[in-house]
């Protein structure tokens, strides 16, 4: 009978193996091998608790048995107990020296502590003991994986799902283990073999529809889950797909509905539980997501996974502090565990703890995280040691990156620049910049030339009367190109108390300022029309609640000089603020650090010759309007309070305002600079050429 309950567990019927385990139990409570079968399919159905119990007393009835040690190692590792699995991986090594298995596992665990080295020891002892361990050959891809070697690691991981390739439950284990790595198209590989074996067997039909559900598949994913349903066989991860199709949908409800019914059906399944917070704080429900998440986590405090899934809830909700202390605990938990720590490091970035952050992801070092890689990139920079920041950049495998967020590339690319600008391989920065400028969706506003016929058109039109009945105080308009610094100026404004600085121009519905120019604004306009004008233009303030006698910093990105007379007809006393800097520095400063707009750079011929025309536009303008220029590098200076004295007499104040806005944007992110220094564009020069000279026309 027995022989029978362990081919309906392989099959994946659990619940008549489990059934028949327990009434062997029945008769037999202290037989150490039904004990053992029984534990390893609770953990299976993610009762670890119980699996371990169940194992653990196999192991006292049978002291001597090797498999049932290794079995509690394997339970122990789930767990994340990793001194525990450690010691029971060695007492199956002692029982049975030739148990390569136990070696894998060893391996398993220093991988996690970021023994990179230690682990391919492990793996290459399990390999020489059966060159056919597939767990020792997927563990060696992972070193592979950890160490950038992408091609040797992809060797190895599909000799590993090729050796088996008759074997359900272990092409089954093998998928899940891609799947939790994001490597779909191993795990995918993995499934279609165990289906091709075992068309019906459970395990393999649920997480193929999960594969479905993370490809967005869900009109192939939702007839298995159903299908499993109907049969009664993996109830809890069936209603859990469900919720992922519900909640990838945006159907948060009927997700949380079915995530409830697949605790109910499985209390200790912790993927429900994440996902269900995550479709409460996807509805608004944060605090309630938050509270949920805390209480299974102190029903289940054994789960390293639900740590992480609170940690990131908090994270992304922007309650740093809270998130830190889970992260806190979940090491005090788990004090091997790279992941923790790495995950830890970033959160501590994002908090804008850049000391710290950078502390812990030293201890993350062995992390295979790319974004831990530029965390200590950024580190060794601000060192002072810009090659150490290349290795560290350069170990990243283009291939880590992919299904990433684009800005985690761009990122990459933009510290690669700083580290050779550092070295003084000036050749290397612009190849680095210019491949971060590549993976920067936006494309250049449009500007049309202006002949001297169309600027006398334009100062003709800007001379007409202005609206005779305006409401609130005149807006100061902000402007400056790229590379100029205008953002560090539209936070000193922001310093200053009782203005407002509107940021959110190509976020907020257009007016006829930031949308694309319409003709109409060319001809002769009456007091009917201006009025208009003038109220599309204050009804974003009025959604703010500015008061009309708040002074308002209005920041354009791209100032169309075609606009400018009905901005000073519509807006009478409107004013404008140039912030500039020296060309070729502005060019630089675009191009290693982008444009706080979005707007990127086609190359650096092109990109001066767009420069070089919005910078008429700019100078057109300021004919039409009173104008101040201000420049960035003295007026945020220490030692700049005659520039800032100055800049106070434009803007009617007894004294610029030095605060916390201004302070903060002296540089980016984690301290790093966000420009160079006046004259920095000089050692470009050589290599730029083409680009400074279109500069000057």
């Amino acid at each position: 009978m027995l022989e029978e309950l362990v081919q309906l567990h392989r099959a994946g019927r659990l619940d008549e193996a489990e059934r028949g385990y327990r009434q062997l139990l029945a008769e037999h409570p202290d037989d150490a091998e039904v004990l053992h079968l029984l534990g390893i399919l609770r953990a299976q159905r993610g009762d670890l608790p119980e699996g371990l119990r169940l194992v653990t007393r196999a192991g006292e009835l049978a002291p001597d048995n090797a498999t049932c040690q290794h079995t509690l190692g394997e339970l122990y590792l789930s767990e994340r107990k990793l001194d525990e699995a450690a010691q029971a991986y060695e007492q199956a090594r002692v029982l049975n020296p030739n148990l390569s298995a136990a070696h894998a596992g060893l391996g398993q665990i220093a991988l996690l502590r970021g023994e990179v080295d230690a682990a391919e020891s492990h793996f290459k002892v399990a390999l020489r003991a059966d060159e056919n361990d597939v767990q020792a050959l997927t563990g060696l891809g992972n070193v592979a994986m950890a160490r950038g070697e992408s091609q040797r690691a992809l060797q190895l991981l599909t000799q590993a799902a090729e050796l088996a390739p008759d074997d359900p439950l272990i092409q089954t284990s093998y998928a899940q283990a891609m799947l939790d790595e994001g490597m779909l198209d191993f795990a995918a590989r993995a499934l279609d073999n165990a289906l091709a074996v075992k068309p019906d067997y459970p395990l393999a039909q649920v997480l193929r529809g999960d594969l479905h559900v993370r490809k967005g598949e869900f009109a192939q994913a939702l007839p298995i889950f159903e299908s499993l349903l109907a049969r009664d066989e993996q109830v809890a991860a069936a209603r859990t797909g469900l919720g992922d199709i519900a909640r990838a949908q945006g159907r948060h409800d009927e997700a949380v509905a079915q995530f409830d019914e697949a605790l109910r059906a499985q209390p200790g399944l912790h993927v429900a539980a994440i996902r269900r917070a995550d479709s409460l704080a996807r509805s608004g429900r944060v605090a309630q997501a938050v509270d949920d998440l805390r209480w299974h986590i102190a029903s289940h405090p054994d789960s390293v996974k639900a740590h992480i899934g609170l940690a990131q809830l908090l994270t992304q909700s922007d309650r740093y502090d809270e998130a830190v202390a889970v992260w806190q605990a979940a090491e005090a938990r788990w004090p091997d565990d790279v992941n923790v720590k790495a995950q830890h490091a970033l959160t501590l970035d994002r908090a804008g703890r850049a000391d710290e952050a950078l502390a812990q992801a030293e201890l993350a070092a062995a992390s295979p995280r790319p974004a831990i890689a530029m965390l200590r990139a950024r580190g060794a920079l601000l060192a002072g040691d810009p090659a150490a920041a290349v290795q560290r950049l350069q170990r990243i495998d283009e291939q880590q990156l992919e299904g990433k967020p684009p800005l985690l590339a761009r990122r990459r690319q933009r510290l690669l620049g700083l580290a050779f600008d550092g070295l003084e391989q000036w050749p290397d920065a612009i190849a680095a910049f210019m491949q971060a400028q590549r993976m920067t969706p936006g494309a250049l506003p449009e500007l049309a030339s202006l002949d001297e016929a169309a600027r006398e058109t334009l100062r003709q039109l800007a001379g007409d009367p202005v609206l005779a009945e305006a409401r609130g105080s005149a807006p100061l308009f902000l402007c400056g190109l790229p590379g100029s610094g205008v953002g560090q100026v539209a936070a000193l404004l922001a310093d200053q108390p009782d203005w407002f600085v509107r940021r959110e121009r190509f976020e907020a519905v257009p007016d006829f300022i930031n949308a694309a120019f319409d003709p109409r604004l060319a001809q002769p306009l009456d007091q009917a029309t201006l009025a208009v004008l003038a109220r599309r233009y204050r009804r974003p303030l009025d959604r703010a609640q500015v008061a009309d006698a708040t002074r308002v910093v209005d920041w354009i990105p791209v100032l169309d000089a075609r606009v400018v007379p009905a901005i000073k007809r519509a807006l009478p006393g409107a004013r404008l603020l140039i912030v500039k800097r020296d060309p070729q520095d502005m060019l630089l400063d675009w191009l290693a650090f982008g444009w706080s707009q979005g707007f990127a750079m086609p190359d650096p011929l092109s990109g001066a010759r767009w420069m070089r025309l919005a910078a008429t536009h700019l100078d057109e303008a300021a004919r039409m309007l009173p104008t101040f220029r201000a420049d960035p590098d003295a007026l945020l200076a220490t030692g700049g309070s005659a520039a800032r004295r100055q800049l106070g007499e434009f803007l009617g104040l007894d004294d610029v305002v030095w605060g916390p806005l201004a302070r903060g944007a002296r540089k980016g992110r984690g301290g790093l600079p966000n420009r160079f220094p006046a004259g920095h564009a000089a050692h470009y020069r050589e290599f730029l050429t083409d680009a400074f000279t279109a500069l000057d026309g």
